[in-house]
């Protein structure tokens, strides 16, 4: 063989060892060691994740793409920056688990250690609005927000109930426009006047916590307003009418100032379960704006208004009908004859609808609607009035009443008449009575039956008959009369002794 040919197959002999050498090299290279900076936390967060120690495969490059995995699942891939061996990148976890990433293009591959990627909590609002009508369709919305600076949407449903738990409404959740938000809404129609509380619970789902509402309510009226003012349509010039604000909701407390084409014509009135009234006296004629505004304890405050026609020309009077019971209706500018000592109350009413007030003179008393004779002689002089309102001017009725001897009475203790066994001693008088309500001294005598009863005095003060024979026994209680003032007391009793 030719020195040429040994040449060439030494040079061939050792091209083929090095390329064995460089193979086992290649497949002994040590993986790239890569230690994870700042990696882990809630979905939808934000993150820049950082990479020590990371051998680059090629002199001068200045990227790396990062596959992020999740339970197993490639994520979306990531580029970050590579300097001196440090690769950074922005991450955002879209879901919850176990979170790793691999370096495929900047080094030899390796996996940065695992790390938990957990669930964002939430925040669940309702929104109602403050007022509503009877019979109004209203849209009450919700949205459910992860805690910033999360922008994951929370999926799922959410649940509204009202103040006593009771569902109202079971809603999907749609990806709202906002960062980390998604919304619902439903419309409800309230059938009745008053208050209503809404709270909606976020149920979660995989990446997000659940969270309840803070209640919210809406304010239900007829007019859809928190004040409503009630007055006639038409009313009549020096006419009084009431005014009547009613304030939503019913426990409010503060006050309501009623105007006339926006000046005041009140004070401010307090508001008392919920209602403020007002007495006015139109004093123009023609179409005027009434209006009523309340101002709340707390800060609150709303207004309304209304549009009447006051109307001038003769005004009808008021009329009043006082009834005395067990008597009947008395008469404007009649007598009427009252005992001494009587004492009732009267009943009474006005076309008008408005209270009627009592006033005196002479020997009587008022309080309210209660009349009180005097003891005595002389005459009193009663008035009525009423203010009128509602069409009905204000009017007085008189009356007078004359005193005569009122009907003494007396409290005793002598059973009715009736039937007793023969001895028996029957109490007509107890020691503590013996005086009618005049004050006169009660004396007990036997009209009938004297030789079959008698009368007993014991020392305790009482007065006592005992029937000693058979038959009737007639016993009878007088007081003398006192002069123009009381009638002479008489209580007569018929006991039969068997």
């Amino acid at each position: 063989m030719s020195s040429t040919r040994r040449t060439r197959g030494l040079l061939a002999s050792s091209s083929a060892v090095a390329a064995v050498l460089l193979s086992t090299l290649a497949v002994a290279a040590p993986p790239a060691s890569a230690n994870v900076i700042g990696f882990g936390g809630p979905v939808g967060v934000p993150q820049t994740v950082t990479v020590s120690n990371t051998s680059p495969n090629l002199v001068g490059q200045s990227t790396c793409t990062v596959v992020p995995t999740i339970n197993g699942v490639a994520q979306l891939p990531a580029t970050g920056a590579l300097i001196n061996g440090t690769l950074t990148f922005p991450w955002t976890p879209q879901v919850v688990g176990a979170a790793t990433f691999s370096l495929a293009d900047c080094s030899t591959t390796s996996n940065i250690p695992a790390a938990s990627i957990t669930q964002i909590g939430t925040t669940t609002t309702i929104s109602t609005p403050n007022t509503s009508a009877v019979g109004q369709a209203i849209q009450i919305n919700v949205v459910v927000q992860s805690t910033s600076p999360s922008a994951y949407q929370p999926t799922g449903q959410v649940v509204v109930r009202n103040a006593n738990g009771a569902v109202l409404q079971t809603m999907g959740l749609t990806r709202g426009p906002g960062t980390g938000q998604s919304f619902a809404y439903f419309r409800w129609t309230p059938t009745q006047a008053g208050t209503f509380f809404f709270q909606a619970t976020y149920n979660g789902d995989g990446n997000a916590t659940t969270s309840v509402s803070p209640q919210d309510t809406i304010i239900v009226t007829p007019s859809g307003n928190t004040i409503s003012l009630t007055a006639p349509a038409v009313m009549t010039q020096g006419v009084p009418v009431t005014l009547v604000a009613t304030v939503a909701p019913a426990g409010v407390q503060g006050s309501v100032g009623f105007t006339v084409n926006g000046s005041p014509i009140s004070a401010s009135i307090p508001i008392v379960r919920g209602v403020a009234t007002f007495l006015w006296t139109p004093n123009v004629v023609g179409q005027v704006t009434l209006g009523a505004s309340y101002t709340t304890n707390q800060g609150g405050s709303g207004s309304t208004t209304d549009r009447v026609t006051i109307v001038a020309g003769p005004v009808a009077r008021d009329v009043i009908s006082l009834v005395q019971p067990g008597v009947g209706l008395w008469g404007p500018n009649a007598t009427f004859q009252l005992g001494n000592g009587t004492t009732f109350t009267f009943t009474a009413t006005t076309l008008s609808g408005s209270g009627v007030t009592l006033s005196d003179t002479g020997a009587c008393n008022t309080n309210g609607l209660t009349l009180t004779i005097d003891t005595g002689s002389g005459q009193c002089n009663l008035v009525a009035s009423s203010p009128g309102g509602n069409g009905y001017a204000p009017v007085q009725q008189g009356y007078t009443v004359s005193m005569v001897p009122g009907q003494q009475t007396a409290v005793l203790a002598a059973p009715n008449s009736g039937r007793f066994s023969v001895g028996r001693t029957v109490r007509l008088q107890n020691p503590a009575q013996g005086s009618t309500n005049a004050g006169q001294n009660i004396r007990w005598r036997i009209t009938q039956g004297s030789n079959r009863c008698r009368l007993a005095y014991p020392s305790s003060g009482a007065v006592n008959v005992r029937l000693q024979r058979a038959g009737k026994c007639t016993v009878v209680a007088t007081a003398n009369a006192v002069p123009n003032a009381w009638n002479q007391f008489r209580l007569q009793r018929t006991y039969t002794a068997r």
